[in-house]
């Protein structure tokens, strides 16, 4: 070919054009950011500020980028964010920049999978039913589709009330659970009183039910004067004077 150019001044002079033509286009060819150093860029962020605090299992899935967007290539390392109120788990996104000569920002759409152990029901239970920890067995979960809560350890459930009826193999959570009633409304009850370095016990009266830790109104019976204390695991009142 350029021999031909060379050879005939015409075709030289078209040659030329072409070259140059040629070179002009190469020299203005955008290069664009590739996705992957997107989804680098994410994951990366996420394993070192979401992950890291988890004590579970964990994983990080990136959804893809619309295939035809095109962002030109960064001329500064791509900086992650996270926006304020961002979830940390399940269903959420994660920000990415460029904060080069031709900034531009997008959000990338990930699912952060966190595995934890929750009791379920080993068996139906009933309302009413007080929990022991022949009811209950641990079974690993992904936490994120627990919107409601879970509890971790059977210890914090022995003992709890059933509040309705619940399946086997149901995940338990806080309001499936009530503390059972240690102490009814008009009970004789003793009332614990620390007056200085002095604890002194009284006979009392409950003015309302309650479960241990509960805060409820109580009458002293010789004295008549209303207090207010919280009922202990042993169904007595400790109150402050």
């Amino acid at each position: 070919m350029f021999s031909l150019c060379f050879n005939q001044p015409k075709r030289f002079i078209h040659c030329c054009s072409v070259f140059l033509i040629l070179s002009s286009s190469a020299s203005h060819a955008v290069a664009y950011q590739s996705h992957s150093s997107i989804y680098k860029t994410a994951k990366t962020f996420l394993s070192a500020n979401v992950l890291s605090k988890q004590n579970n299992q964990a994983t990080i899935t990136v959804g893809k980028l619309d295939s035809r967007l095109k962002l030109k290539k960064c001329s500064k390392r791509l900086q992650a964010f996270l926006s304020k109120g961002s979830r940390q788990v399940g269903k959420t996104t994660v920000g990415v920049k460029c904060d080069g000569t031709k900034p531009w920002s997008l959000h990338v759409s990930v699912v952060i999978s966190v595995f934890g152990d929750v009791l379920v029901a080993k068996r139906q239970l009933y309302k009413g039913d007080v929990l022991s920890a022949s009811d209950l067995e641990i079974e690993k979960h992904d936490l994120a589709n627990l919107p409601h809560g879970y509890l971790e350890e059977k210890a914090s459930s022995t003992g709890m009330k059933v509040k309705r009826r619940i399946t086997a193999g149901t995940v338990i959570t806080p309001s499936m659970l009530k503390k059972p009633r240690i102490v009814s409304r008009g009970q004789k009850i003793t009332i614990l009183a620390k007056i200085g370095r002095m604890q002194v016990r009284m006979e009392g009266k409950a003015l309302a039910h309650g479960a241990a830790g509960d805060r409820i109104r109580v009458v002293n019976i010789k004295s008549r004067k209303k207090l207010e204390g919280v009922i202990t695991v042993k169904g007595e009142v400790k109150v402050d004077i």
